[in-house]
């Protein structure tokens, strides 16, 4: 059920962030169209006083600046503006008329009649009052009828409560439509989303599939040819798994961590039987050539981007943590973690298991000899750590036929990389 939670979850997402954008958008129009409202009715109020034009043209006697006064107080009276003001055509005030709700924001007026100033064209700005009120500030050139200025009516209108509940009903119907739209065309697409997903899964898991069978047949391949079994590949994957597990190495890293314990010698391919099969000690130039097969499984794993996390394991796999190992010679917490974890599974499984050249050896004998190197081989840290599980994995792997093996290994597989598996739905 993963997925379907996860798709649902997606679509919900989706769904919302496209309501509020599109809410937005409603809103801004429904803006607009009281910002045209509010213009028109500042125009229609203005032609009263361009009646009276030339009157601006001379400072007005006081039987002139009455008449204004009234004009301008009705207009506040007819609630139509919370504040007007008249101007000369040299932008001198008048008269003007205030409305007792303009003093409770006249510190926002003031601001915003500094921000526009008066020019021979409608100019506006839109601002809010508290509880989201709105008002606009409108400016009007008063014209002659040659369309000269001569003088200019400034206003603030308060949005009456009737259009405050309109431009609020009309948003909210809106986005009421754009939710049920939008969560019914959700409900169309899921099941198109879901077989398409199930699609992609199945094609995932084939290519998962492919990319787990090619690891295996490649670090077999080289296993088989050095010693005729790939239990080895196996018991060392567990070991360096589970002592990742005990040092809380993150899921990513185990994942590399098993491609590199599968094919950490996958460069011997390019050793030839002669210097690989040798039944006895090699010579200092068969030793140096034994030694390249690092550089050739870089090689290898390097042209393949799925094994490239493996690349740590199989170039460094022979470094030791006092900068005596080769082929970098790289000391302490320079060598990848995955390649200092790795070496300890490597010897520990070197030392528990039947080669050619020796019996195994039991834990007892075992870890003396692995502890010895603390410190010059190992990761004195991973070296303890390991000592605390040592026993456990011993009685657990040591002694297990190959199809238990492997079929543990095929867990530890699908839990640390398996993403596709892990999202399948039962069934």
């Amino acid at each position: 059920m993963h997925v379907h939670r996860k798709l649902i979850i997606r679509l919900l997402l989706a769904w919302i962030l496209l309501s509020i954008l599109i809410g937005a958008a409603v809103f801004f129009l429904e803006m607009r169209k009281i910002d045209a409202y509010v213009v028109s009715l500042a125009s229609e109020e203005s032609r009263d006083f361009e009646r009276d034009h030339s009157k601006f043209l001379d400072n007005p006697d006081k039987l002139h600046l009455e008449r204004l006064r009234e004009e301008t107080r009705q207009h506040i009276k007819d609630e139509h503006f919370i504040a007007v003001k008249l101007y000369n055509r040299d932008r001198e005030l008048i008269v003007e008329a205030n409305h007792p709700a303009a003093q409770l924001i006249e510190e926002r007026i003031s601001k915003h009649r500094r921000d526009i100033a008066l020019i021979d064209d409608v100019h506006f700005r839109r601002f809010y009052g508290n509880g989201g009120q709105i008002f606009v500030m409108v400016q009007v050139p008063l014209k002659t009828t040659g369309r000269e200025t001569d003088g200019y009516f400034e206003g603030v209108y308060k949005a009456d409560p009737g259009t405050m509940a309109e431009i609020k009903n009309r948003i909210l119907l809106s986005l009421l439509q754009v939710v049920v739209i939008i969560f019914f065309t959700a409900l169309a697409i899921y099941p198109i989303v879901l077989f398409l997903n199930r699609g992609l899964i199945r094609l995932t898991d084939d290519l998962f599939q492919a990319n787990i069978g090619m690891l295996k047949v490649l670090g077999g391949a080289i296993a088989k040819r050095d010693s005729d079994t790939n239990i080895h590949n196996y018991r060392v994957s567990l070991y360096a798994v589970r002592l990742a597990e005990a040092v809380d190495l993150k899921r990513e890293d185990i994942a590399g961590l098993i491609k590199g314990s599968f094919l950490h010698d996958v460069g011997k391919i390019a050793i030839s039987d002669r210097i690989l099969l040798k039944p006895g000690k090699l010579t200092e130039e068969e030793m140096s050539t034994m030694k390249t097969h690092v550089h050739h499984g870089v090689d290898i794993v390097g042209h393949y981007g799925w094994l490239k996390d493996a690349a740590d394991v199989v170039r460094y796999h022979h470094e030791k943590f006092d900068g005596s190992g080769y082929e970098a010679g790289l000391k302490g917490h320079d060598i990848p973690i995955n390649a200092r974890i790795f070496a300890v599974a490597d010897v520990f499984d070197a030392l528990t298991s039947r080669r050619p050249y020796k019996e195994p050896f039991d834990l007892e004998t075992a870890m003396p000899i692995l502890m010895e190197s603390r410190g010059s081989h190992f990761d004195p840290m991973l070296i303890d750590a390991f000592a605390q599980i040592a026993g456990s994995l011993y009685g657990e792997i040591s002694g297990a036929d190959d199809k238990l093996l492997e079929d543990r290994l095929d867990g530890l597989i699908d839990r640390f990389f398996s993403t596709g598996l892990q999202e399948r739905e039962p069934g």
